[in-house]
C-alpha cells in the first residue's frame, strides 16, 4: 500500500526503515522526517506524516516528541523547580 504518494513510499518500506532506525539509534526519535531521509526521499507536502506516525506506533516502535520536550520529560523536575512567578498583569516576572 502506498502511504506517501509524493515519493511513492509503501507501508512495508516505512516499517522496515522505522525498525532499522529504532535499532541503530535507540535513544533517537523515530519521526516521519527521519524515515523519509533513511529511504532517500525528501518530505514534500507532509500529508502522510500523521499516517506514518500511526504506522510506526502500530508496529510497536516508539515515536517520541521533538528534542526540547523529550529533554524536559526525561528530567526529574519538582513543581518548585518549574514554578514561574507572574506579576499582576499576568506576564512572567
Amino acid at each position: 500500500m502506498i502511504i506517501c504518494s509524493c515519493n511513492v513510499i509503501t507501508k512495508a518500506r516505512i516499517v522496515a526503515a522505522a525498525d532499522q532506525l529504532a535499532r541503530e539509534s535507540p535513544g533517537q526519535p523515530v519521526t516521519p522526517g527521519r524515515i523519509s531521509r533513511a529511504l532517500g526521499a525528501r518530505p514534500q507536502c507532509g500529508t502522510c506524516f500523521a499516517l506514518i506516525r500511526r504506522i510506526v506506533a502500530d508496529a510497536g516502535l516508539s515515536v517520541t516528541c521533538p528534542e526540547p520536550l523529550a529533554t524536559v520529560a526525561e528530567q526529574d523536575v519538582t513543581a518548585a523547580e518549574i514554578e514561574i512567578a507572574f506579576d499582576q498583569t499576568g506576564k512572567v516576572a
